[in-house]
């Protein structure tokens, strides 16, 4: 069942039990580990740190331990966040990875009396609870001898191949490091391959992982495999709303070259704008160097995204539409004006010989020719490149550039009427020249 479909259960699951409140089971002196259970996971579904990004399908009760106290029980629950960190994020910078938790909570005669998450986060308060901070050499540390004792590199990994690719600390406490590292095994496949059939060939793969507070929290391969778990994990077969709104990104920078120069933040700040006890649909906003990007959806099967952009940078625009799951994307509204495309070397000649003759005095009586001869000059064996020169009477134009859809053009006139002259532009997609 894929994680959509587990998302819409979970939602009905939690909408067909009796309405309770958030700390009060009933009335009733009876009190069983069954009630005890079902009280648990409905906090989980509400608590901060689940709520904000928990995945339903991870949810797994692992543990049920009576205490000591009278009609009171541990409830200890496993589930993943699509990001890291704790409690109510919105409008934080997050980690963008799959962050493996264990929520313990204390059940007593139908109360919550105490919720904590990886013994870190207090959800009952809302509060971090104080532990002593690893420093980065450390956790740096921690993570090479977890990597290097884990079952897929222990099996088989080539410890000199081991780099460091990138380090991110997300600002929270205790503070989180995540580690992007890359490696080699002597063979395919993940953890302890011991009496498999295993293709012999050097694979290469690139962890993710999660330190803080002294102990790995999460470590991914290759965004297939839990590491810690030791589970594959289960590819997404539905568009995300990230992946909606980087489709609807790249359709505006293509459709409107005029958008060529403008830049795309590194890392994207999240808001979760859902209101609360919204049930079956979301909105997500991202933002970053002048861009802000809302992403509605229902929680369905195959969501279709409604995604409004404004961007309010030197060129100021705003922009609406939806992408579907086949990444079929349609236009509603846009402050954009269609701009000239130079499809042909044809186009930039023409644009390039009218704009000389305009401007330039050395030009201003010499006569646009109707009709060229070409001769293609692209030297053999060059790929993705063409130069064409053309040629009319005292005219000899060459045109230069890539082979691409939006392509820029390097123009060359030469002009060997009265008097002679030569000149030299570029042409932009969006035909402007640039001297």
């Amino acid at each position: 069942m894929s994680k959509i479909t587990n998302t819409i259960f979970a939602i009905m699951l939690v909408g067909a039990f009796p309405a309770l409140s958030a700390y009060t089971w009933s009335n009733t002196p009876h009190y069983t580990q069954e009630n005890a259970v079902t009280l648990a996971m409905q906090f989980l579904h509400n608590m901060p740190t689940y709520a904000f990004d928990g995945m339903a399908d991870t949810v797994q009760v692992i543990n049920v331990e009576p205490l000591r106290m009278l009609n009171t029980w541990e409830v200890t629950i496993e589930f993943t966040s699509s990001h890291g960190g704790y409690g109510d994020r919105t409008g934080q910078m997050v980690t963008m990875a799959l962050t493996n938790h264990h929520t313990k909570i204390v059940v007593s005669t139908g109360q919550i009396i105490r919720a904590t998450t990886d013994e870190v986060y207090d959800e009952v308060n809302g509060t971090m609870i104080p532990h002593d901070d690893t420093n980065q050499e450390d956790a740096q540390a921690i993570m090479l001898e977890f990597l290097k004792n884990a079952p897929t590199f222990a099996f088989d990994g080539i410890t000199e191949s081991i780099k460091i690719i990138d380090v991110a600390v997300a600002e929270s406490y205790p503070v989180q490091y995540l580690f992007t590292v890359t490696f080699d095994c002597k063979n395919a496949g993940y953890g302890d391959r011991t009496g498999m059939m295993l293709a012999q060939v050097i694979t290469p793969h690139e962890a993710t992982i999660i330190v803080s507070d002294g102990q790995v929290k999460s470590a991914i391969l290759d965004n297939k495999w839990d590491e810690l778990k030791q589970i594959q994990i289960e590819d997404d077969s539905f568009l995300t709303p990230e992946a909606a709104r980087d489709s609807i990104i790249g359709y505006i920078l293509t459709t409107y070259p005029q958008l060529s120069r403008v830049q795309l933040p590194d890392q994207w700040v999240f808001e979760d704008l859902t209101p609360e006890g919204l049930l079956g649909s979301s909105t997500f906003c991202y933002s970053g160097m002048g861009w802000t990007i809302t992403v509605k959806f229902n929680i369905v099967l195959e969501p279709v995204y409604t995604v409004n952009v404004k961007y309010d940078g030197d060129e100021e625009f705003t922009w609406e539409g939806t992408v579907d799951q086949s990444l079929t994307i349609s236009e509603t509204s846009t402050s954009l004006e269609p701009l000239t495309t130079i499809v042909t070397v044809e186009d930039a000649r023409d644009l390039a010989i009218k704009y000389a003759c305009e401007n330039l005095k050395e030009l201003k009586d010499a006569t646009i020719p109707t009709e060229w001869v070409s001769e293609d000059l692209t030297p053999q064996d060059i790929l993705g490149y063409s130069k064409t020169r053309f040629t009319s009477g005292d005219w000899t134009v060459d045109v230069a550039g890539p082979v691409v859809w939006h392509p820029t053009y390097s123009v060359d006139i030469v002009y060997n009427g009265e008097p002679s002259f030569t000149w030299s532009c570029t042409v932009q997609p969006t035909g402007e020249i640039i001297i």
